[in-house]
């Protein structure tokens, strides 16, 4: 318990002294849009036109066991500067750095909690083909020093002896780093939409200017965008500025029509009106994470319970994650989820599983005339899913449930969320959810 507490008073310490830091240029409130982009989408910079369908999706849920296996070497170890690779997330952002801006592409995920990109000048970084970001170049840029709160704060830090600069190291599962200098700058996010350009501009971002760089990292990315729950994240920093609100629409993925899924920030990030579903936020550890508490599904008339071998007295059981496509359970709940599906479709003989891509209860796409109707729920939350959210098909021959059995951390993927607002609310500490077709918006 005195754990527990010592560590919300360390992140309240550090989100104030944050937004203390950030300004808005023009408002102490706004609201703003920009672009999701998945990886696999033709505006992604890791888009390859050569692969097939299949062959995205095949990627995606083997990044999806990728990604639990670093969320649980990070829960088990207790060390919680260390992330997954960014690699093994799904989606992308854009945003402008420094003054004048430069357009960066980054990696968007709600498991890291930094924001960082390469700089020059660069004394050992991986090759990247968009323009390195150049402090020398930007009015806005300052170092953050050794002595101010904000680097005392920094899990990983050292001190320039030169000059008095505080400076960073992250690393992420497999080793992968980044590590620079610790500043501040100007960050303008926004897209294009039909009705001209939706942007906001923040002075005094923490950010890391990484000058060198390894690992597990594309020539296509500029760095990472953390929206994770800690104090560095750029969720946590934009704060009240933003009334602690976003969302996001996910789009279908892997069909024939591709279109960039959308977050929103502010009250522009609300969940109302008919149809809306809440559930709260917990608090748990690492707190990158956002936990919500997970009570089982409905599958047509069977009802599977989730058990857990936390005490009842611990909420928050599972972890809501736009980055792991796939809803990841443990073995023992999986087996009577399974059970359940194939009573639902007992007139359908299961082609069996498809082994190699680790997903077991598959069935031939000719012979399925309707799959069933499931229902998740979270503490005070009846989420019904589609099809879509809950089965997805690996190839001509097969589409497989979308849940797979794990071994330590749970996970509810973004297949399950698609064509679903999802507003995180961290005044109120909830997350809403409601059914809308993503692809209009």
């Amino acid at each position: 318990m005195k754990t527990a507490m010592l560590l919300s008073n360390t992140h309240f310490i550090w989100v104030s002294c944050l937004l203390g830091l950030i300004t808005h240029i023009q408002s102490s409130s706004i609201s703003f849009t920009t672009d999701l982009i998945h990886r696999d989408s033709p505006s992604s910079p890791f888009y390859d036109p050569s692969h097939t369908l299949f062959r995205r999706v095949v990627a995606a849920t083997n990044r999806s066991f990728d990604r639990a296996k670093f969320f649980n070497s990070m829960r088990s170890s207790g060390v919680t500067n260390i992330f997954p690779n960014p690699q093994i997330a799904d989606y992308l952002m854009k945003i402008s750095i420094g003054t004048p801006p430069l357009e960066i592409f980054g990696v968007a995920d709600t498991g890291s909690d930094m924001i960082w990109t390469q700089c020059e000048p660069c004394s050992y970084c991986y090759d990247q083909k968009p323009p390195i970001y150049n402090p020398d170049n930007s009015s806005s840029y300052n170092s953050v020093t050794c002595d101010s709160t904000t680097c005392i704060l920094v899990p990983m830090k050292s001190c320039s002896s030169l000059n008095n600069t505080c400076l960073y190291l992250v690393v992420y599962g497999d080793l992968s780093y980044s590590s620079g200098e610790l500043a501040t700058e100007t960050i303008t996010l926004g897209s294009s939409s039909d009705h001209g350009i939706n942007s906001s501009a923040f002075t005094r971002v923490v950010f890391g200017c990484g000058h060198r760089n390894a690992g597990m990292f594309t020539n296509d990315q500029s760095g990472i965008i953390g929206l994770g729950g800690g104090p560095f994240s750029l969720i946590s920093q934009m704060g009240s500025l933003i009334n602690r609100k976003f969302s996001y629409c996910l789009v279908q993925m892997f069909s024939h029509v591709e279109r960039s899924s959308k977050m929103y920030f502010g009250d522009a990030g609300t969940v109302a009106g008919d149809g809306v579903v809440s559930t709260p936020i917990f608090s748990g550890y690492p707190e990158t994470f956002y936990y919500l508490n997970f009570e089982g599904l409905t599958v047509g008339d069977q009802r599977v319970e989730f058990y857990t071998t936390k005490p009842k007295s611990v909420e928050g059981n599972i972890i809501i994650d736009s980055g792991t496509s796939l809803t990841l359970v443990p073995e023992e709940f999986y087996r009577r989820l399974q059970t359940a599906v194939r009573r639902s479709m007992a007139d359908i003989r299961p082609i069996g599983g498809d082994m190699q891509h680790n997903l077991n209860l598959c069935y031939n796409p000719l012979e399925v005339m309707d799959l069933p109707v499931m229902v998740a729920h979270f503490n005070g939350a009846d989420l019904e899913l589609d099809p879509m959210n809950t089965f997805v098909q690996m190839s001509n021959d097969s589409i497989c449930l979308a849940f797979a059995p794990v071994d330590g951390v749970v996970i509810f993927g973004n297949l399950a969320q698609m064509n679903f607002l999802v507003g995180y609310d961290l005044e109120r500490k909830t997350v809403s959810f409601k059914r809308t077709d993503c692809m209009k918006l």
